[in-house]
């Protein structure tokens, strides 16, 4: 739980810290689930939305689904807060509920993994598989197009972090980044972001490393944000997100049918 002791009474709470990466976990769950135009209402159209329901309720991971060691985070609802992006950035504010092309939509319970790992997971579907491509695309889009904003509000949400636990006059300066980043391919397509933050504490430097990974099968889309306090542990990353994508695989075959 404690990251250092340093000279004094003081402590940094590891929750605390990971925390800083957890707090803009809505805004990347919400990449997966940008719009792209469907068709008008019909029968079709209300039996396919029963089935897209029941495929992201089968994709959706669960605590059951992972290795051993994982439990669910202790950062609870601290994961949802929201943010205040302005422009065409406005739209990762919130959940994207009721965007055009996204049918049903399930989330993960954040989770805390045995090596400190913090998680958030969720699944999409669309009306088509075109429209989950397109969905990935805009994702990306956004995300490159909002790097200056999104990284500004991962440095305040570190700051608010430490504030929410009386530690801001301890931290210093902060350095953050987002931007694309290289991951194993799963699914029909993979896109993948890096997350990272360097920040001192009592004389002592941290660094938090994380993705985002978006995994498209067919219509579906699963997200997969992974944070850690130091190194990444790339291969419990991919192990994650390769538990993610034979769902999603298994899910869309029903969906298909």
């Amino acid at each position: 739980m404690i990251i250092c002791h340093c000279g004094g009474s003081r402590q940094i709470p590891r929750s605390g810290i990971l925390n800083s990466m957890r707090v803009l976990a809505p805004t990347f769950v919400l990449l997966a689930a940008l719009f792209s135009a469907c068709g008008g209402e019909s029968l079709d159209d209300e039996a396919y939305r029963d089935a897209a329901a029941e495929a992201v309720r089968n994709a959706t991971l669960t605590l059951d689904d992972l290795p051993a060691g994982w439990t669910k985070s202790e950062l609870g609802g601290q994961a949802l807060a929201e943010l205040e992006l302005t422009g065409d950035c406005a739209r990762l504010n919130s959940l994207g509920a009721g965007f055009p092309g996204q049918v049903a939509t399930g989330d993960l319970d954040p989770l805390a993994g045995p090596l400190g790992q913090e998680l958030v997971s969720s699944v999409s579907a669309f009306a088509d598989p075109a429209a989950a491509e397109e969905a990935v695309r805009l994702a990306g889009d956004l995300v490159l197009q909002c790097t200056d904003q999104l990284e500004e509000a991962l440095k305040q949400a570190i700051k608010q972090a430490a504030a929410d636990r009386n530690l801001d006059q301890l931290i210093g300066n902060i350095d953050a980044l987002v931007g694309p980043g290289g991951f194993r391919s799963f699914g029909d397509e993979t896109a993948a972001y890096r997350l990272q933050a360097n920040f001192s504490a009592l004389f002592t430097d941290f660094e938090v490393n994380g993705h985002i990974i978006i995994i498209r099968e067919g219509a579906l889309t699963g997200v997969l944000i992974y944070a850690v306090l130091g190194n990444l542990d790339l291969e419990g990353e991919e192990e994650v997100a390769a538990i993610l994508a034979g769902k999603l695989a298994k899910a869309e075959e029903s969906l298909a049918d």
